[in-house]
């Protein structure tokens, strides 16, 4: 990574014809929900947002960072190896800051 990356968006398309590849369809909600867990677990300082579309369908599941590059064709066994890298690159927030106060989380 040669920017600090302050951003990870996540493809999570689903197209309308079942014979047209999506990032949904090749485990795109998987790879957020992974790197959402990961990222509260080891507290990495970076926001993560799922994104609809990067029209790179035909080598998703698409990831980009921001500012930074596009990965193209992940899975769940990268995210392990991404965290690790953002960790180093971004840094870990203390215990609680950026964390929503309880009664703002619902129930």
């Amino acid at each position: 990574m040669d920017q600090r990356p302050n951003k990870i968006l996540i493809c999570v398309n689903r197209r309308f014809k079942d014979d047209e590849p999506s990032c949904a369809a090749r485990g795109g909600f998987k790879i957020a929900e992974a790197f959402e867990k990961g990222v509260l677990e080891r507290r990495i300082d970076i926001a993560v947002e799922r994104f609809i579309c990067f029209g790179q369908c035909q080598k998703g599941p698409t990831i980009k960072l921001v500012p930074g590059n596009f990965i193209l064709g992940a899975s769940l066994d990268m995210v392990d190896g991404l965290l690790g890298k953002l960790e180093a690159a971004c840094g870990t927030k203390e215990p609680g800051e950026g964390v929503p106060p309880v009664h703002l989380l619902g129930s």
